[in-house]
């Protein structure tokens, strides 16, 4: 942490001395001159500073501040897991969309509910959903009335 917080500093620092140097110089023939000496400067003090910071420790803090990758790996294959089922979900709601079926599509402790407009439509979304879904489960519930 201390590598990092020295580095920010120097560049603080340099920001600070350039800026001031620009702006109480008056304008006059020598503003390229100004402009490389400014530039030599920002260069030698960046260069200076980042030879003083210690890397072995800023790398040693930074892995040390990184969780474990067991815990990590879980969390992202669990995400990874939720994804995909709402990338099926909407696979779903498009195949059945393409069939004329009008449904609500939701996944639900890892199947998938699909509630149908019409109830006369039950048969043919049944023909779709085993044609399309494949290992994913699946549930057809019959909506309303309407025809």
């Amino acid at each position: 942490m201390e590598t990092i917080r020295h580095v920010a500093l120097g560049c603080c620092v340099i920001s600070t001395v350039a800026g001031m140097v620009r702006v109480f110089w008056p304008e006059n023939g020598f503003t390229a001159v100004i402009n490389a000496v400014l530039a030599l400067y920002i260069v030698t003090a960046g260069l200076q500073m980042l030879r003083g910071a210690d890397w072995h420790a800023l790398t040693a803090e930074l892995y040390r501040l990184t969780p474990a990758g067991e815990q990590t790996t879980e969390q992202y294959s669990e995400y990874g897991r939720e994804l995909g089922l709402s990338v099926s979900a909407d696979a779903v709601r498009q195949v059945l969309a393409q069939a004329g079926i009008e449904a609500s599509v939701q996944i639900e402790d890892g199947t998938c509910h699909v509630n149908l407009v019409r109830s006369s439509d039950q048969e043919r979304a049944q023909a779709v959903l085993a044609a399309s879904c494949g290992e994913l489960p699946y549930e057809i519930v019959a909506g309303g009335g309407a025809t």
